[in-house]
């Protein structure tokens, strides 16, 4: 038989029960011979997975690597390792290529072999190219399609679970060409990625989203997270996604809806049928000639019918705002639901619910300020790096939001009580103590990076006030003049004053 023939050989681990020193167990390995030691216990530090990779759901680096992408040959910057380096990006965007290769190739169980160097910045920006947007894309649709996230109290409402959608735009680089792909607000002006989003309350983690031309407008992105809505679903939208088509659509799904809508009377296509116990109104919605124009023009289908006379139930309400100072403001708003039993779904309540809204607006904030960074843009420079980006930081939002759940229901709080900006710090700390020590090159434990310590040191973090309500100036003026302030909020049910409808659904 050859030396170097190699086989499966049992040898004894170095803590046997005799609870010898390491070093007999080494010993016993050289006695045994040529051969491939099959022991996990010694082996585990090796292959053990990052606590990178460990934090996003099982199956998401896979699926990028199964995505459409032109990584042809096994380079050290192939499918898998260029998603890690990704990911990684998001988390550290103020760290330069070469620093993100650094860190990646510093993690335990990069698939990469051993003593491979680390690549350069620019090898690292054709593997970008390389992969393109759809492995960036199924990465996230992989995580954001997890389970094992527990969801706070505040995640539910009348047994329905609550999400939003609203929409955004991320500011690009100065270039022509991203200009003229994304559009731009003004001229001049830096060209803007627009992205419109689903997110559960419960987990503060986006569902969906889709992303697109600062050009395509909220509402034809929003369109594109109708398949996302289904039975068991209550959604909280803003005023700028109403129509009448948009809410039959999604109420199709067997989602119930609570939009809100604009508070002119030839703005909604709706009449009061019936007044309620509560105060709020059952309405029944018929499109008007002038709208079905306007759709048959968008639609490029001069032949579309009628669409059906819907009901549905409108809450109007107005709003006092107290702040401590003494300043008073008084708004109105009126909203649209599905939710027609005024027993089951008093009034007062879908009014106070529509606060939530403000949860995907905070969101956002921690998306663009807080993972990105204020006055960060986009690095890529073409469409499909710009967009690789858009869907990885989204990817990192999830990943950061996901800790801040799953510590909230281990101590009994809301996710919205874990700070968020603390757990992206410590998440950071966590990962860069996981890579190899730049001066021995050895790998750490497996017991220093677990994500059970993760766990409890965001555990360890005061959380934040649960009954916060703050108000402050609504134009850029009063921004910068009236800071925020303690407020009391006071709704009272007030009539729509629409015109009464003088014919029966249907007819």
């Amino acid at each position: 038989m050859p030396a170097n023939f190699a086989m499966l050989v049992s040898v004894p681990s170095t803590a046997g029960a005799s609870g010898g020193p390491p070093e007999a167990g080494l010993a016993a390995r050289v006695a045994a011979g040529p051969g491939l030691w099959n022991d996990e216990e010694w082996l585990a530090d090796l292959r053990r997975e990052s606590l990178l990779e460990s934090l996003l759901a099982d199956g998401t680096i896979t699926a990028a690597a199964s995505a459409e992408h032109d990584h042809k040959l096994e380079r050290a910057l192939n499918a898998e390792v260029t998603a890690l380096c990704l990911v990684a990006g998001a988390l550290f965007p103020v760290l330069g290529y070469d620093s993100v290769l650094s860190l990646v190739f510093g993690l335990p169980g990069v698939p990469v072999r051993p003593g491979t160097p680390v690549p350069t910045g620019p090898a690292y920006s054709g593997a970008r190219e390389r992969s393109g947007e759809a492995p960036a894309r199924a990465m996230f649709a992989a995580d954001a399609a997890r389970d094992d996230i527990p969801a706070g109290d505040d995640g539910t409402v009348f047994g329905l679970e609550l999400t939003q959608i609203d929409g955004t735009t991320l500011e690009l680089f100065h270039d022509p060409l991203l200009a003229e792909e994304f559009g731009v607000p003004a001229p001049g002006a830096r060209p803007l990625l627009r992205l419109a989003g689903l997110l559960h309350s419960g987990t503060r983690r986006w569902r969906a989203a889709v992303i697109g031309r600062y050009l395509d407008g909220e509402n034809a992105l929003a369109d594109g997270l109708e398949p996302h809505f289904g039975p068991g679903q209550l959604n909280l939208a803003d005023r700028g996604f109403f129509s009448m088509d948009r809410w039959i659509r999604f109420s199709g799904t067997g989602a119930h809806l609570l939009w809100r809508v604009k508070n002119g009377a030839r703005s909604v296509p709706f009449r009061t049928l019936k007044i309620l116990k509560d105060g709020s109104e059952l309405v029944v919605l018929r499109e008007s000639t002038s709208m079905r124009a306007r759709r048959r023009k968008a639609a490029g289908d001069p032949a579309l019918p009628f669409l059906p006379d819907t009901i549905a139930r409108l809450v109007s309400f107005t709003v006092l705002t107290r702040t401590r100072s003494g300043r008073t403001r008084t708004s109105q708003i009126r909203l649209l639901a599905t939710l027609l039993d005024p027993d089951l779904y008093p009034a007062a309540e879908l009014a106070a619910l529509y606060q939530k809204r403000w949860i995907i607006e905070i969101s956002f904030l921690h998306l663009k300020r807080t993972v990105r960074g204020a006055g960060r843009v986009l690095r890529g420079r073409s469409a499909a790096l710009a967009r690789q980006e858009a869907w990885t930081l989204l990817l990192a939002h999830n990943m950061i939001a996901g800790l801040a759940a799953r510590a909230a229901a281990t101590a009994g709080l809301t996710p919205g009580q874990i700070t968020f900006t603390a757990v992206l710090s410590l998440t950071r700390a966590a990962i860069t103590a996981d890579i190899c020590c730049p001066h021995c090159h050895k790998r750490p434990a497996s017991g220093n990076a677990t994500s059970a310590r993760l766990d409890a040191a965001i555990l360890a973090v005061p959380p934040g006030r649960a009954d916060r309500q703050r108000s402050s100036g609504r134009t850029a003026t009063e921004r910068r003049t009236w800071i925020s302030e303690p407020a009391h909020y006071t709704l009272t049910i007030v009539p729509s004053k629409l015109p009464k409808t003088d014919v029966s659904p249907g007819s």
